[in-house]
């Protein structure tokens, strides 16, 4: 074997262990990346200049809690929902035109994704058994929905994990479980279309 081919060989050894440490970066600080990416451009967010789209949660944090009750006798945690976008919806109560209003912005916004529709679903919480019993009313409207009700034990952690707000109560999710961004009642089904576009563009995650 020559000089010039124990170099080359050597050359590609070095690009294949370059490659392979850019992917171990790439897995390990990706999701980092993304949170930087929306840190950095906090304007694109600003519902003052972008119309009525998500509220920028600060700061992006993994929700610490989820453990929510079927109607069989599986459960649905944070394993369950990580790998995709979700967007959650929070019941509170019966769910009245605006809630029916809020949810359905949700399902219509899923639903104008395309190709990318796969990369993202939602999830019904309900916070007691007003909220359980309207969205199961609701299922054969949302046939994709997710539902899983918290347990009354739970409900105080549970409220805690997602920062209930009064003014919003449509959340999103990345595939890692990181809390994201937060709709309330003035969000339209464009602007959250906007903002998941946009998202699921920057990051190959999920």
């Amino acid at each position: 074997m020559t000089d010039t081919e124990i170099i080359d060989e050597d050359s590609d050894s070095q690009q294949r262990g370059r490659k392979k440490l850019l992917g171990i970066f790439l897995a390990f600080f990706g999701p980092l990346a993304l949170a930087m990416f929306l840190f950095a451009n906090l304007d694109l967010w600003n519902p003052e200049t972008t119309g009525n789209h998500g509220e920028l949660m600060q700061p992006v944090r993994p929700l610490s809690e989820l453990n929510l009750q079927t109607a069989g006798e599986d459960k649905i945690t944070l394993d369950e929902v990580r790998g995709r976008w979700t967007l959650v919806f929070i019941g509170q109560g019966e769910c009245d035109l605006l809630c029916q209003t809020d949810l359905f912005k949700v399902r219509q916004a899923r639903a104008s994704l395309g190709r990318d529709l796969v990369r993202v679903q939602y999830l019904y919480v309900a916070m007691d058994d007003a909220a359980w019993n309207a969205a199961r009313k609701m299922q054969t409207e949302h046939p994709k929905m997710m539902l899983g009700k918290v347990a009354p034990s739970k409900i105080h952690a549970q409220a805690a994990a997602f920062d209930v707000h009064p003014e919003g109560n449509v959340y999103l999710l990345d595939p890692n479980g990181n809390l994201v961004l937060r709709y309330d009642d003035t969000a339209t089904t464009k602007g959250i279309i906007k903002d998941l576009k946009r998202l699921l563009r920057v990051s190959k995650i999920g």
